[in-house]
């Protein structure tokens, strides 16, 4: 009877471990979903690349159109400061939505969206909830130092504009 009791005992904590872990979001349960999710949040996961190219030559960008669920493609998502990061990783993968290739790299996977270019790689990293995107290892450190620059400077200048209105 003692054995049966401790069975019971290890499966019942077995099951508040697994309880307490968040469960995997069917959105990010691949790499192809997670990419598709980053595309659905601003309507372009169905046009083809060149539909995105054309769109992004005749209006200069996307609308989000589910802003919680962009948030949800980032594993470190930290702020509006996260905002212009996220816009390159979206404007990286959907450049070159067709043509992605995706490859695992040790515990991580890249996101390659011109094959003949390989310097240029989207990260991913598998965690609890599915697979979600790096953006601090998506973005090339010149490029996210540029990018937070610009952003910190719009930032001082809207603060400006504030408080000159106050």
């Amino acid at each position: 009877m003692h054995g049966a009791k401790c069975v019971v005992i290890v499966f019942l904590l077995g099951c508040g471990l697994a309880c307490d872990s968040e469960e995997r979001d069917v959105r990010f349960d691949t790499p192809e979903d997670t990419i598709h999710t980053l595309l659905g949040a601003f309507g372009a996961a169905d046009m083809t690349q060149e539909q995105v190219q054309r769109h992004m030559r005749s209006r200069g960008r996307f609308e989000l159109q589910d802003e919680r669920t962009y948030h949800a493609c980032f594993v470190d998502w930290e702020g509006p400061h996260s905002e212009a990061l996220a816009g390159y990783v979206f404007g990286t993968v959907a450049a070159g939505k067709d043509q992605l290739r995706i490859a695992r790299v040790g515990e991580r996977v890249h996101v390659y969206p011109d094959p003949d270019r390989r310097e240029r790689y989207v990260v991913m990293e598998d965690s609890d909830v599915g697979y979600r995107i790096s953006l601090r290892d998506s973005v090339p450190p010149e490029t996210r130092r540029a990018l937070l620059a610009e952003h910190e400077r719009i930032a001082n200048r809207q603060r400006r504009i504030g408080a000159a209105y106050d």
